[in-house]
């Protein structure tokens, strides 16, 4: 996993990147990387890059910054629904509002609260996040590129996509679509389940349920018809039989 820490206060920062690394010694527990800021902003530019789940702790009140904690949180769901987010306080009214945003936050951490007691509550939401993470098989991902943002597309999710334009994609998911500057050989070499069908789509292998040579159509799980050209056919036909 990695951990993230919003926080505006450097010395409280800093503070709570040593206990986190103290913790996860003591504990054995693995992390890839412990990111401080004091920019909600940075979170969000960094937490794609990661190819496990996140931890997130952030502080509800961020000076100078753009965002606050509770909106910082809320962005990160808009991306990651399954990472952990933990919100840090000294101002522990604060958390039922907590609820209107809808971020299904693990719990809050007092920032008064005497060591040996923050010491505890820190490694209790390390230790859950480590079993989590236990139980869950890493999902592999397509790391997508647009104007605005960079997303984490889980491949099992991942139907097709199309050229739309020239050096322009329409990438198709089980919920969403995005649309995104790139070519669709870059998409097709990504995973080896990615095949090219014509020359302006790729599909997920994985996704095929049914391949009609006469009207040379792949029928997709979703009920979506995708057109395969004549000269990839077979080739399209050979490696979804051989899956």
């Amino acid at each position: 996993m990695s951990i993230f820490i919003l926080e505006d206060d450097v010395i409280q920062a800093q503070a709570l990147k040593r206990l986190v690394e103290e913790i996860c010694q003591e504990k054995s527990i693995n992390y890839e990387d412990i990111y401080v800021t004091n920019k909600g902003e940075r979170i969000i530019e960094q937490m794609s890059k990661s190819i496990t789940q996140n931890l997130y702790f952030l502080d509800i009140e961020i000076k100078r910054s753009k965002y606050h904690g509770f909106e910082v949180a809320k962005r990160i769901r808009a991306i990651d629904d399954t990472g952990l987010i933990v919100f840090i306080t000294t101002h522990s009214e604060f958390a039922p509002i907590s609820y209107q945003y809808m971020v299904s936050a693990l719990t809050f951490l007092d920032k008064m609260t005497e060591p040996r007691m923050l010491k505890s509550d820190v490694e209790k939401c390390l230790v859950k996040y480590q079993q989590l993470n236990q139980k869950q098989v890493v999902e592999d991902y397509l790391i997508v590129d647009n104007s605005h943002s960079t997303i984490k597309v889980p491949i099992s999710d991942f139907y097709y996509a199309m050229t739309t334009e020239a050096h322009r994609l329409a990438l198709y998911t089980e919920n969403r679509s995005l649309r995104f500057y790139g070519e669709l050989k870059e998409v097709e070499h990504q995973k080896s389940q990615f095949v090219r069908c014509h020359q302006s789509y790729v599909v997920n292998l994985d996704k095929i349920c049914e391949i009609n040579s006469n009207e040379r159509e792949l029928i997709l799980s979703n009920g979506m018809n995708i057109p395969v050209s004549r000269r990839l056919l077979k080739a399209v036909m050979d490696r979804w039989r051989a899956r």
